[in-house]
């Protein structure tokens, strides 16, 4: 093992250096030229490499806990099973970077760019600091982000299979064009949040808020009891036999909204508006329809539109 731990090596050419397995804990490599350099299993604890240029760096099991990362560019780099532990991160460029099966506990990544990374299965739940992260078209399937703050983050295009999002703080998020199927969203802050043309079948929103969030282009199924709806722009979505007993749709806009089969038992909707949705044969019993006009739209077999109201 090549010992450089603690070495001053700010400015030295190191192109293609063959690093591996090597101790650089606690060096200092600002300003290094670092293009086509080998890490791959080399301690870099605590190393600063701040605003260094690693396109396409090979880190691969490599220990950079506590090492400060800022502002570097990691674009392309392979990370998979590195120790990014208390890193920071913070507005590096991460784009297409691959960290399958990296630690990020106590990683601090504000403003970092992590576009197409390769996120796959992290537990994301334990870093210090994600605000302002820019997550568009990332594979994050499978991965942990519960209990976040999370607000605003860009998630447009990311894919988010079977994702724990979980008590995340996510007003005023954007998930356009993601896939979101099998996503647990249950008690998440999902307010002025954006779905338009997010894929969402399955997706678990128990508890969750919604309220003023824009839904466009979606298939909601499944448990839906409670659901916080209220002004949200509602838009083309599908809730065919979906259980939304109790749902708040308070001043909701729904357009040309499919509600088939729905149970909408003790439902709100008062000052909801509702254009060309289809209620064929949902249930409306207890529900609150005051301040609607339901005419344009399909009435046909729905449930407590007269008559005693039962369960």
């Amino acid at each position: 093992m090549l010992d450089l731990s603690g070495v001053d090596l700010r400015g030295a050419q190191l192109d293609n250096a063959m690093l591996y397995n090597s101790d650089l804990s606690g060096a200092r490599l600002e300003g290094a030229s670092l293009t086509g350099a080998s890490f791959s299993r080399a301690n870099l604890q605590g190393a600063s490499l701040t605003g260094l240029d690693l396109t396409r760096g090979r880190f691969s099991r490599a220990n950079l806990g506590g090492a400060d990362l800022r502002g570097a560019n990691l674009s392309q780099a392979n990370l998979a099973g590195a120790d990014l532990s208390a890193a920071d991160l913070s507005g590096a460029n991460l784009d297409s970077a691959s960290l399958l099966g990296s630690r990020l506990e106590g990683a601090r990544l504000a403003g970092a760019v992590l576009d197409r990374a390769n996120l796959r299965g992290l537990d994301l739940s334990t870093a210090a600091d994600l605000a302002r992260v820019s997550f568009k078209r990332a594979d994050l399937r499978m991965a942990r982000l519960s209990g976040l703050d999370l607000q605003g983050i860009d998630f447009t295009g990311a894919r988010l299979l079977k994702a724990d999002l979980g008590g995340s703080d996510l007003k005023n998020a954007l998930f356009v064009d993601a896939e979101l199927k099998k996503v647990v969203f249950i008690d998440a802050d999902l307010r002025r949040a954006s779905f338009k043309g997010a894929r969402m079948h399955g997706a678990r929103l128990t508890g969750a808020k919604l309220e003023g969030a824009v839904l466009q282009g979606l298939e909601l199924s499944g448990n839906l009891i409670g659901v916080d709806f209220s002004r949200a722009q509602i838009s083309r979505v599908r809730f065919n036999g979906a259980n939304l007993k109790q749902a708040n749709f308070r001043q909701a806009q729904l357009e040309y909204t499919d509600l088939e089969g729905a149970n909408l038992y003790g439902a709100d909707f008062t000052g909801a508006r509702l254009v060309r949705c289809n209620l064929r044969k949902a249930n409306l019993r207890e529900a609150s329809l005051e301040g609607v006009d339901l005419k344009g739209n399909v009435l046909e077999g729905a449930k407590g539109l007269a008559g005693p109201a039962d369960q």
